[in-house]
């Protein structure tokens, strides 16, 4: 069992991202714990989110590219330092928010108009709630008409728009996924087709820092092979 502790963290991030994590010590905001994990949010050229579990055996979350390529990361060695010492000096941190009690309160109608609302200012949730609903309604030209305004390219892609690039490749696969999965393997087919041909230009015009665009266009890519045997 390897409990949380400096030395533990420096073993498990190495040197080099041991030493970036106390650079961003400075950076990580929002700590809070709930049902054994430590939640944070830690900010470098974008906002990333980081779970950890202090007690028992140490794990890690954390939605950099770096970790999520299994790797101990900068930003959870910075929050889990923070979180060290705010231990070691009797420092409480606030308790996450039962939202699922929360949720599981409200009627239905209500759940609906939040979703909704939500979604008026999220346009990644939007295209998540638009994709599922198309899905659903088994409507393939809506999916297509959806993934073709979000991917398909004409102007250079700035760095500050590369997450939500990334996130809707990932849903475009998801929704290929789904559609195999209930038996509609010619849509499947077309739909990743479809947004093969839209992201065609993602990698010369997509300011991809991170790397979390390739990584979202290189699942694509592998599921694009996988269904060619559909």
């Amino acid at each position: 069992m390897h409990e949380l502790s400096r030395d533990l963290l420096l073993d498990l991030a190495g040197r080099r991202s041991f030493d970036r994590g106390m650079d961003y010590l400075g950076r990580v905001s929002g700590l809070r714990v709930g049902e054994g994990s430590v939640y944070a949010t830690v900010s470098g050229q974008q906002r990333y989110r980081v779970r950890f579990t202090p007690a028992g055996t140490f794990s890690w979350d954390c939605d950099c590219p770096w970790a999520s390529e299994g790797n101990c990361c900068k930003h959870v060695v910075a929050a889990a330092l923070v979180h060290l010492y705010e231990r070691e000096h009797g420092i409480a941190s606030p308790q996450v928010p039962d939202t699922a009690s929360y949720l599981h309160g409200l009627d239905h109608g209500r759940l609906v108009d939040l979703l909704l609302e939500e979604a008026e200012r999220s346009p990644a949730l939007a295209l998540e709630l638009e994709v599922r609903a198309a899905v659903a309604a088994s409507d393939l030209d809506a999916l297509h008409a959806l993934f073709e305004g979000v991917l398909r390219i004409s102007d250079p892609v700035p760095y500050e728009q590369a997450a939500d690039y990334a996130r809707a490749v990932h849903s475009a696969v998801d929704a290929v996924q789904e559609l195999e999965r209930s038996g509609r393997e010619e849509d499947a087919r077309e739909l990743c087709d479809a947004v093969c041909s839209f992201t065609g230009e993602a990698e010369e015009m997509v300011e991809d820092l991170d790397g979390a665009v390739d990584t979202a266009l290189e699942r694509l890519r592998e599921y694009s092979g996988d269904s060619d045997a559909l």
